[in-house]
């Protein structure tokens, strides 16, 4: 197990010697590194040497030798052997399996352990129920999975549909399964230009209200009164976990990313159930704005 240095064991070290040793198998959180710069403890990398492991108040020789070939110069002030990514990573992970509690991560890192999930990104999609299924692809007509999702029982199939607008065209979009209740087109925001269908921000399921479109298959097509959404961004958890995390159904949160095109989306709703698998929802769209894609970790804000 990685070995985690926080920024109380640097105020202990300030107190003895000020240099701490870390190697390969070190997480040094960005809090430590802020508190060593601040109170002159040295980040060591290998052994310390036995000069070194207590300070006196002497003044510095007037010459310096130079490294020895075995602790190059850039080892003095080692980074972390993780990214941040990683350690949230890590930290959620022993959080889940109750390796660490809440409170012990706050005494760790100097503060309240951050609320994290990763992504998945979703592409424009259809669900269908299983008298449209037929209407396309013919009588008794049963899906053919090809990879599993996230949610648990939820694959992409093999067959693809074409999405007929009033001014254009998306051929080759992909079936999601199994059948539902009721067909729904899930696109994205830019998709509705090409189409030429009004821009409906809706959670799954909530289609009253919405455009319709016509669906084109290898068998006929279906004409849908309704059922075109760009899908609000979410997050899957079941109530066990909503729970832990401070969370319920229905709740509105905020999502932040780090990274070179980092920022926060707002607005993203909390989908708490018995029935889900932990995962955060937005569109390819929003993805590429951000840099991020499938298994990136973000931060949930209250």
């Amino acid at each position: 197990m990685k070995r985690l240095i926080s920024a109380a064991d640097v105020k202990a070290a300030a107190e003895h010697g000020g240099v701490l040793t870390i190697d390969d198998n070190t997480i040094v959180t960005p809090q430590a590194k802020d508190e060593a710069a601040e109170l002159g403890v040295e980040l060591v990398f290998g052994a310390a040497p036995a000069a070194t492991q207590h300070k006196t108040a002497e003044p510095a020789p007037e010459h310096h030798e130079a490294p020895v070939a075995h602790e190059p110069e850039h080892h003095k002030e080692h980074e972390a052997a993780m990214s941040a990514e990683e350690i949230e990573r890590l930290i959620r992970g022993a959080l889940d399996t109750g390796i660490w509690s809440e409170r012990q991560v706050e005494d760790l890192l100097g503060h309240a352990a951050p609320l994290t999930v990763s992504v998945g990104v979703s592409g424009r999609h259809v669900h269908l129920s299983q008298e449209d299924l037929e209407a396309l692809f013919g009588a008794g007509y049963e899906l053919t999975p090809i990879k599993e999702l996230s949610q648990p029982g939820q694959f992409a199939a093999k067959e693809t549909v074409t999405l007929v607008g009033p001014k254009g065209v998306i051929e080759r979009v992909r079936v999601l399964g199994p059948v539902r209740p009721s067909t729904q087109v899930e696109v994205l925001r830019g998709d509705t230009f090409k189409l030429g269908v009004p821009a409906c921000v809706r959670m799954s399921g909530k289609l009253e209200g919405t455009p319709g479109i016509t669906l084109a298959g290898p068998h006929g097509t279906v004409a849908l009164p309704q059922g075109v959404i760009v899908a609000a961004r979410h997050i899957h958890m079941t109530c066990d976990e909503a729970a832990k995390r401070g969370l319920h159904d229905g709740q509105v949160v905020s999502i932040a990313f780090g990274g070179e095109r980092g920022g926060r989306l707002d607005n993203v709703v909390v989908r708490a159930n018995n029935t889900s698998a932990l995962d955060c929802h937005i569109d390819t769209e929003e993805a590429n704005a951000f840099g991020i894609k499938n298994g990136s970790v973000v931060e949930i804000i209250k």
